[in-house]
């Protein structure tokens, strides 16, 4: 499976990449991860736009 990084994410959301990485950082999906504390997230690439209402 192929993964993006806060900064694909952003650009492809249309939010900033600290929005992205604020709320990778505050849920609790278990496709969301990270090699350890203070490294990139690892967001699927199919993973769907958490932003839209």
């Amino acid at each position: 499976m192929a993964d993006m990084g806060t900064k694909e994410a952003a650009e492809l959301w249309g939010v900033s990449q600290r929005k992205v990485a604020d709320w990778c950082r505050k849920t609790s999906d278990k496709r969301i991860t990270q090699d350890k504390k203070g490294s990139p997230y690892h967001i699927p690439k199919d993973y769907p736009n958490p932003f839209v209402k």
